[in-house]
C-alpha cells in the first residue's frame, strides 16, 4: 500500500497479548495508525493472575490505562513468606495506594487494554504467515506494508524464527508451574511458601476470587507433592479443580544480539521470555511496548535502551528463582536463616532495581511534525505579506 509523505505512519503488530495491545495503545498515543493481528478468534489471555509492580504501573499510566487497571485489580497485600515448616521468613504490609503493587487477573488486564483501542484496528482470527524486514506482513487475506512491524507473538514467535534464524533459542528452565483460579475468597493467610526445590503462592483477586500457584524443579512433577504442606496449602491442593489448572514448564529465551532488524522490533516474550519471579514477565513486555513508542522513529535507540534492561531483568529473575527454589537443602537452610535476620525493608530492596524504572515520555510525532512544517512555512508567509505591502 502506498502512502503519501504527509500520511500518518503505520504499524503492524503481530500478537494480541499484553505486550502487543500495550504497544498498540502506546503507538496510537505517538500518532501512529496501528493494526493488531491476533490469530485467536477473540482477545483472551490463558493464565491466572499476575502482580504489577510500580515499574509496570508507571508504564500503564504513561499510556493512560493505569487507573482502569487499578480499578480492576486487588491491592497487593501479602501475609508474608514462610517455609514449609511454618517458619516466618518475611512479613509484609499492605500498600497505601498510588503506585503500590496490584494483583490482577490476566483476562481483566487484557480486557482493559482491548477497550482502550478502537475495534477497527483489531483483526482477530488472523494468523500472520510471514513478515519481511521491509515491513511487509502477509496473511491469508494478502499482504500489507508498514513503517514498523512489532513482533509480540510470544515465546514461540513466528516472526523471530523467520527473521532471527538461529538466534533467540527457547530454553527449558526445568521448573514446572501450576496456576489456577478459585471462585472463592482467599483464606485468612495469603502469601508465599518457599521450600527446597519448590514454592507455593496464594494471592487475592477482585470479585472474591483467589489465585493459587505452585512451582517445582525437576523431580517434582505432580501438584499432589504439596498435599502435606501446612494449611492453607494442603486444603487448596485438595480442593483444586483439575480442569482449571494450567500446567507447563517455565521457558526462557536468550535474547538475540539485536532486538531490531530492518523495520521489525521484538518485544515481550518473543524477545526475552524469563522466569516470572519479581513480577518481570508481563512487566518487561509493557516496558518494551511503551519504550518502543517513545523510540518509534529511532529503532536503534529502542534497541540500545532495552538491551541492558532486558539482560538485567533476566539475570535478576533467574537468581531470584534460585533463592526461592534452591537446588539443595543446605542452601535453603542458609536462605531461611538469612531471611530471618534481614529486616523486611532491606530484603525487599532487591526489588528496587526493578521498581525504579520509569518510562520515557511518549510524544505525538504527528503533532510535532506539523509544528515543524508550520515553523518552516512561517518565513515564506512573512515574505509574502511583506511583498503584498
Amino acid at each position: 500500500m502506498e502512502h503519501t509523505a504527509s500520511s500518518r505512519q503505520r504499524a503492524g503488530i503481530v500478537g494480541g497479548g499484553i505486550g502487543g495491545l500495550a504497544a498498540a495503545i502506546a503507538l496510537r498515543k505517538a500518532g501512529w495508525d496501528v493494526t493488531v493481528y491476533e490469530q485467536a478468534s477473540e482477545f483472551a489471555e490463558v493464565g491466572a493472575g499476575l502482580v504489577l509492580l510500580p515499574n509496570a504501573l508507571a508504564a500503564l499510566d504513561e499510556i493512560g490505562v493505569g487507573d482502569d487497571i487499578r480499578a480492576n485489580s486487588h491491592p497487593y497485600s501479602l501475609g508474608g513468606i514462610r517455609n514449609p515448616r511454618g517458619r516466618i521468613l518475611m512479613s509484609h504490609r499492605k500498600g497505601a495506594g498510588g503506585r503500590d503493587p496490584v494483583i490482577v487477573h490476566r483476562a481483566d488486564l487484557i480486557d482493559v487494554l482491548v477497550r482502550a483501542l478502537p475495534a477497527g484496528c483489531l483483526r482477530t482470527g488472523t494468523a500472520v504467515n510471514s513478515v519481511g524486514v521491509d515491513g511487509e506482513v502477509v496473511t491469508a487475506a494478502g499482504a500489507d506494508r508498514y513503517d514498523l512491524v512489532v513482533a509480540a507473538d510470544g515465546v514461540h514467535s513466528v516472526v523471530r524464527q523467520q527473521i532471527w534464524p538461529g538466534e533467540g533459542s527457547v530454553e527449558g528452565s526445568g521448573v514446572t508451574a501450576w496456576r489456577w483460579i478459585i471462585d472463592a475468597p482467599p483464606p485468612s493467610w495469603v502469601g508465599q511458601v518457599w521450600g527446597n526445590r519448590e514454592e507455593f503462592g496464594i494471592l487475592p483477586l477482585t470479585g472474591g476470587r483467589t489465585w493459587a500457584y505452585a512451582g517445582a524443579r525437576g523431580g517434582v512433577d505432580i501438584l499432589e507433592h504439596f498435599a502435606d504442606w501446612p494449611e492453607p496449602v494442603s486444603q487448596l491442593v485438595a480442593n483444586a479443580d483439575p480442569t482449571r489448572i494450567i500446567e507447563h514448564e517455565l521457558l526462557e529465551i536468550r535474547p538475540p544480539k539485536s532486538l531490531i532488524r530492518g523495520k521489525i522490533a521484538l518485544i515481550g516474550d518473543a524477545a526475552h521470555a524469563m522466569h516470572p519471579h519479581l513480577g518481570l514477565g508481563a512487566a518487561t513486555a509493557i516496558e518494551d511496548a511503551v519504550t518502543l513508542a517513545a523510540f518509534a522513529t529511532d529503532l536503534p535507540g529502542y534497541n540500545k535502551d532495552r538491551r541492558r534492561r532486558v539482560r538485567t531483568s533476566q539475570w535478576l529473575s533467574r537468581r531470584m528463582s534460585r533463592v526461592i527454589m534452591p537446588a539443595n537443602r543446605p542452601f535453603a537452610a542458609v536462605r531461611d536463616v538469612v531471611m530471618g535476620l534481614t529486616p523486611g525493608v532491606l530484603a525487599l530492596s532487591v526489588f528496587g532495581v526493578v521498581n525504579r524504572w520509569r518510562p520515557r515520555p511518549i510524544t505525538c510525532r504527528t503533532e510535532c511534525d506539523e509544528r515543524v512544517e508550520l515553523q518552516e512555512e512561517i518565513p515564506t508567509i512573512d515574505k509574502r505579506i511583506a511583498n503584498e505591502k
